[in-house]
């Protein structure tokens, strides 16, 4: 019987352990300003350092097809996959403020409040006018 104790100790400390640590991955909640797109679209440019927002109606067509929301933070330079926000969709083409906690290991960030600056969708979302032939 002392030996089945000593394990389920061991595994609520063991338990702990790891639960502290993934606390600790995620670190405070931060506000960053930025853009939510598509994983697709925005991967590439990204990689190339230019964070500016994507065509909302693209991304919007993607995320529907079952493509992951992401976020484009203007402070980090960088591209955070969206954590429990369903809501990405509906403020694609807006610039944001958004409040959240950052999984620096897992590269997403948990999005806790939602704050829309402006509309700055790109120039491609924008109706084209009439061109004379």
């Amino acid at each position: 019987m002392p030996i089945i104790r000593c394990r389920q100790y061991m595994l609520i400390i063991l338990a702990g352990v790891l639960f502290a640590g993934r606390a600790q991955a995620q670190g405070p909640a931060i506000t960053l300003t930025g853009w939510f797109a598509c994983h697709k679209c925005s991967t590439d440019r990204v990689a190339r350092g230019e964070i500016r927002p994507t065509n909302p109606v693209c991304s919007r067509e993607c995320i529907e097809k079952g493509d992951e929301a992401v976020f484009l933070s203007e402070q980090g330079k960088q591209l955070l996959k969206v954590k429990k926000y369903d809501w990405a969709p509906e403020d694609l083409g807006y610039h944001l403020e958004v409040t959240g906690t950052i999984d620096r290991a897992g590269g997403t960030i948990t999005i806790d409040s939602v704050k829309r600056l402006s509309f700055n969708g790109s120039s491609c979302a924008r109706p084209r006018g009439t061109t004379k032939r």
